[in-house]
């Protein structure tokens, strides 16, 4: 009823969604990427305008048959002909990554890009944007973690002592014992405890690691029922990239 206060409900409205469009980070493959390993999502948003309907048929189709069970691509929209703004609207209300091949965007779809600080990739070789969405939907993947032994240490004999409880007499006979390391005790091998080294001494002194074939003193962490012939076993995890 009252036009002065329609046009301020109005302005106001629009300034709270330009400051909210603003703070709302612009989708890159970069940022999706790192937005993938802090949430569920495991689809890859893509626009995609090509030039004749054999092109972009071939790389919708290509788009469709990758991911697997954790990962696909969602291609929100399509088209022949240039990118427009609309074009520009559709990937930016879905959050998508926009490919424009063997065409470009019009001086209006450039701009709401730039405004939007929107990620537009341009190709001319079908087998370069399948590559860079394959290297995305695997940068998606969470990671395989493995172990690696790296050193093996015979209990020959157990000492008591006052500061670290039961210490285990060992000889290294694999690879390196690392003090910073996980490791597990071994008993006719099976594993009976994982956790934590306490101390690992060379004689007297405290060390860092010490190498096959030589002798040492290991303290385990909250463990005190380590016998003669257990084995500690010391292992190293790290995580390894998946690819599709």
């Amino acid at each position: 009823k009252d036009e002065k206060k329609a046009r301020e409900v109005a302005e106001f409205r629009r300034e709270k969604a330009t400051s909210e469009r603003l703070a709302t980070p612009a989708a890159s493959l970069d940022t999706l990427l790192e937005s993938f390993g802090a949430s569920e999502i495991n689809y890859l948003n893509v626009v995609v305008k090509a030039d004749v309907r054999g092109s972009l048929e071939a790389i919708i189709s290509s788009l469709k048959e990758m991911g697997n069970d954790e990962v696909k691509v969602n291609v929100v929209h399509s088209g022949v002909g240039g990118i427009t703004e609309s074009d520009v609207s559709y990937a930016q209300t879905s959050g998508a990554v926009i490919f424009g091949f063997n065409v470009r965007a019009d001086t209006a779809g450039r701009r709401l890009v730039d405004a939007e600080g929107l990620d537009l990739r341009y190709y001319k070789v079908i087998y370069d944007l399948v590559d860079d969405v394959k290297a995305a939907l695997s940068g998606m993947l969470s990671p395989e973690v493995r172990e690696d032994i790296v050193g093996i240490a015979e209990v020959k004999d157990v000492f008591d002592s006052k500061k670290f409880g039961n210490v285990a007499g060992c000889m290294v006979i694999e690879g390196t014992v690392f003090k910073d390391k996980k490791i597990r005790v071994l008993r006719d091998s099976v594993v009976i405890y994982e956790g934590e080294l306490e101390s690992l001494r060379h004689y007297k002194e405290e060390v860092a690691q010490v190498k096959r074939g030589t002798e040492c003193g290991i303290g385990v962490r909250n463990y005190n029922d380590v016998k003669v012939g257990d084995q500690i076993e010391v292992f190293d995890i790290r995580e390894v990239a998946r690819k599709l």
